[in-house]
C-alpha cells in the first residue's frame, strides 16, 4: 500500500500519539509503565528525525510527542488514582513523572529539531 506525501505526514502525526494510547490503556502498571515511556519517546524523536525533510516538520512532529505525553501522563495519573490508589502519595509520584516527562521530551524535541535546523541548513529546501 503506497501512501502520498499528505498521508504520509498524519500518519507520522497518529503514530506520535501512540505514548497517550500506552498510559491510558496501561493505566494499571502505574509507574511500571511510566519508566518504560522514555524508550518510546526516545525512539519516536528519532523516527521523527529521520522521517522528515524539512526542521519545521521534526518541530511539529515533536510538538504532537508533547502533547501525547503530557496527556497521557496526567490520564495515568488521574485513572490511577480513580481506580487503584487514592492516597495522596499517587498525587505527589504522578506529578513528578508528568514534570519529567515534559521535561524529557522537550529536551529531545530541541536537539532534534536543532539537528535537522543544522543538518538542512546549507540545502535548498522546496
Amino acid at each position: 500500500m503506497k501512501v502520498s506525501g499528505r498521508g504520509k505526514i498524519y500518519l507520522y502525526i497518529l503514530l506520535n500519539y501512540l505514548i497517550l494510547l500506552i498510559c491510558v490503556v496501561g493505566f494499571s502498571g502505574g509507574a511500571i509503565t511510566d519508566l518504560t515511556l522514555p524508550v518510546f519517546q526516545l525512539g519516536l524523536s528519532c523516527f521523527n528525525y529521520q522521517h522528515s525533510q524539512k526542521w519545521q516538520t521534526v518541530l511539529m512532529l515533536q510538538v504532537h510527542l508533547l502533547i501525547s505525553t503530557v496527556l497521557g501522563l496526567y490520564f495515568d495519573g488521574y485513572l490511577y488514582y480513580r481506580y487503584i490508589s487514592d492516597d495522596a502519595e499517587t498525587i505527589l509520584v504522578s506529578r513528578e513523572i508528568l514534570k519529567i516527562g515534559f521535561f524529557l521530551v522537550c529536551g529531545l524535541g530541541i536537539i532534534t529539531t536543532l539537528l535537522k535546523y543544522f543538518s538542512t541548513k546549507g540545502k535548498k529546501q522546496a
